[in-house]
């Protein structure tokens, strides 16, 4: 067979066309000149008001050679005139190999032709976006005037939110961390420490969950562990990795709030969507068991009441919603067509 057959059905139409790749580097740059967390609320509102898209999430999962959790998920979406799609890859055992957990891609799609218009790195954005919609939780939960945050989990993600978080809540004065390296907190715990901040690293996850008006976990647990009695009285626990707590917790939580009912439900790999698909929780108007009381959309739009804080512990258990990648990528799009960042690339 000719190396050439497939010649025979090219159109030599048009095919992909130009492409513009942005690195870590731009993305930072770009990032600089923008507010993801306003881009999150604005996403999180116009989402609850019916103005985007978020098909299901395709997911593959698989053990690598170390027998490690690894997997692949991709996200589509549609906000406003952005479409695209990100693409997180991750593995538990990248860390010890000197990863970052987590990586991928973020797309870019043009409206009219489908076609793919940037591509750039998501790890950085990832990290970013999940760190936003916290912040944005925190405030809209009735939060913000914290004056104490746990963070379990020092990797990436426990960075991105320590930086955003100690920023955005104006009471805060001790911050307690907890990682299983010791030496991963005590890095952080660095990075913190300023003249009105006390850090302190703690050898046990309970006793800095203890300390903290609001928890954030970010680890890479995939069983739940945090049980209520570990809480802050009236604390706010962000659930924002796998696992980490458990089922008690929230189903004792004085209030429950996710980021989409229709993500957690059709996901029961996590507890919370597992939970929903055994029916001992439900969506907010069904009073047949433990209710969800509000998505962040529905908070931030008024549709749902918040119910501050209350005890004996408030839970927010945000899926992470591809729609709000898709919302940030677009304004690094067009802050990289501004300010003339990145790499353009033929693909012919």
């Amino acid at each position: 067979m000719s190396e050439q057959w497939y010649d025979q059905a090219d159109t030599g139409l048009a095919g992909a066309g130009r492409v513009t790749v942005l690195s870590r580097a731009d993305v930072r740059r770009c990032l600089a000149t923008i507010d993801p967390v306003e881009i999150v609320r604005r996403t999180l509102a116009g989402h609850d008001r019916g103005e985007s898209l978020l098909p299901a999430e395709a997911y593959l999962r698989w053990e690598n050679s170390r027998g490690a959790y690894t997997r692949s998920i991709g996200m589509p979406g549609a906000v406003g005139p952005h479409h695209g799609m990100k693409i997180i890859n991750a593995s538990v055992s990248n860390p010890a190999a000197g990863l970052e957990r987590a990586g991928g891609l973020g797309l870019c799609f043009d409206a009219e032709t489908a076609r793919v218009t940037s591509i750039m790195e998501a790890g950085l954005l990832s990290a970013v976006r999940t760190a936003a919609v916290s912040a944005v939780g925190v405030d809209v939960t009735g939060f913000g005037g914290a004056g104490s945050l746990a963070i379990v989990g020092c990797g990436a993600q426990g960075r991105m939110h320590a930086a955003l978080l100690t920023r955005r809540l104006p009471s805060l004065r001790a911050v307690s961390l907890h990682d299983r390296d010791p030496a991963v907190a005590h890095r952080l715990a660095d990075l913190l420490s300023r003249d009105d901040l006390e850090v302190t690293v703690h050898d046990k996850a309970r006793d800095a969950v203890g300390a903290g008006e609001i928890a954030v976990f970010t680890t890479t647990a995939d069983e739940g562990y945090v049980t209520p009695d570990w809480a802050h009285p009236g604390a706010l626990l962000v659930n924002v990795s796998l696992g980490d707590l458990a089922d008690e917790t929230f189903l004792d939580a004085a209030a429950l709030y996710v980021d989409d009912l229709d993500l957690v439900a059709d996901s029961p790999r996590r507890p919370l969507g597992r939970l929903m698909r055994d029916g001992l929780v439900t969506r907010p108007s069904d009073g047949t068991a433990k209710p969800v009381d509000a998505t962040l959309g529905g908070l931030l739009t008024g549709r749902y009441p918040s119910r501050g804080t209350a005890r004996p512990h408030v839970v927010l258990n945000p899926f992470g919603m591809g729609v709000l990648d898709v919302a940030l990528y677009g304004a690094i799009a067009s802050q990289a067509r501004h300010l003339g960042f990145g790499s353009l690339v033929d693909l012919g």
